[in-house]
């Protein structure tokens, strides 16, 4: 019996803290905004050539980079596509699932597999690309091409080819 006066004490205080929680974001939210638009006011414009050129590519790259951003939106749209399948025709949606439930446990690691490793790969080029802001007692360096850094650099295999070529 005290179970479930406690369910009905919870189900009471869930309205109430929704309404305060409601109040909170209103008194918080307008001196938040206020408080971003001041910083953004406070930065400095970023100097001249500071974002790369756009990367003039070809046909193929452009087509690539099109497939490369298909698949998040896929399987979103495709989720959402299997429940409304699911309500308009459950009959048939249960037969494709038993197919599904017939596809071997080894076919499932394999595909689990292959999303890892994409959303994987993807992110860890986000991770390197990412840099952190410069810091306030660093010098700012000359802008310079990338064909100038990368020359800069060296590379010591395409030296070696160079020489020996």
């Amino acid at each position: 019996m005290g179970l479930m006066s406690s369910l009905g004490l919870v189900r009471g205080a869930i309205p109430a803290l929704g309404g305060v929680s409601r109040e909170i974001a209103r008194t918080i939210a307008p001196d938040l905004a206020r408080g971003l638009a001041d910083a953004i006011k406070t930065l400095p414009p970023p100097p001249p050539g500071a974002l790369p050129p756009a990367r003039p590519g070809s046909g193929y790259d452009r087509l690539i980079d099109a497939v490369n951003r298909l698949p998040r939106p896929l399987m979103a749209f495709g989720t959402q596509a299997l429940m409304l399948y699911a309500l308009l025709d459950p009959a048939g949606f249960a037969l494709r699932m038993e197919g599904l439930d017939a596809m071997p446990e080894a076919m499932w690691w394999l595909l689990g597999a292959v999303i890892t490793a994409y959303f994987g790969a993807r992110e860890a080029h986000h991770l390197r690309s990412r840099r952190g802001p410069p810091s306030a007692t660093a010098e700012p360096a000359a802008a310079e091409s990338p064909a100038e850094a990368w020359s800069r650099a060296g590379n010591p295999a395409l030296e070696e080819w160079r020489n020996h070529g």
